[in-house]
């Protein structure tokens, strides 16, 4: 297995965790977005405490407004979308121009969407803007373990939106499965205690409390 230096882990590992929180809060959103263009309320206050956020909004269309496109909070989908893009700029001679450009497509689509009055048309414009990053990502990153590092990073980023949301809670056990098989075949270093509670869950189907697997999930890699 080719050795992937720490800097570069770092990295590799944060590009998978905000790809991966772009598409799934964009697919989270667009629902919600739906739901409120047909007149239902929109439990936003809950969704914040979820996410563990500050709840700073005025209403509904305020929330999915500021929460998807304000660049100026961290929080916002709009950041995670820069973050996604700075990480994959200084990967660019590990990932290639080519796969960094579908990073570059999605961050201008979003830039579109957060003009636009209906976003709903640029919005899955950055969905499928990503789905190309991933294959292109397989077909060009040569070092397996770099490949492995980055879809860890997804993964763990995925099962701590769906632990969070109670969101395709009918997937998690398969998604720990695979967050197990992925990370052996990285160099990172998992948390022993957070990965013995993952196990036992995913392999011995025990039932854990819901907050503990969510900690230990998001403890797991110290990158």
């Amino acid at each position: 297995m080719d050795t992937v230096t720490l800097s570069k882990q770092n990295r590799l590992f944060w590009l998978g965790r905000y790809a991966e929180r772009t598409y799934t809060a964009i697919q989270y959103m667009m629902g919600l977005y739906d739901r409120m263009i047909d007149g239902q309320e929109i439990d936003y206050e809950g969704f914040c405490r979820k996410m563990g956020i500050p709840c700073d909004y005025t209403g509904g269309e305020d929330f999915c407004r500021r929460y998807l496109f304000d660049g100026s909070s961290i929080y916002s989908v709009r950041s995670n979308v820069e973050e996604m893009l700075g990480n994959g700029m200084m990967l660019r001679e590990t990932i290639t121009s080519p796969t960094l450009a579908y990073l570059q497509m999605a961050h201008s689509a979003m830039e579109l969407a957060s003009r636009s009055e209906s976003p709903a048309v640029e919005l899955q414009w950055v969905l499928d803007d990503i789905m190309a990053f991933r294959g292109s990502f397989d077909d060009s990153v040569e070092v397996e373990s770099a490949r492995n590092i980055t879809k860890t990073g997804g993964l763990v980023e995925r099962i701590s939106l769906m632990l969070r949301l109670d969101w395709q809670s009918q997937r998690l056990e398969r998604e720990l499965q695979k967050l197990i098989n992925r990370l052996y075949k990285t160099d990172l270093t998992p948390d022993p205690e957070a990965l013995e509670v993952i196990t036992r869950v995913a392999v011995a189907n025990e039932k854990v409390d819901r907050l503990e697997l969510l900690g230990s999930v998001e403890g797991l890699f110290h990158v």
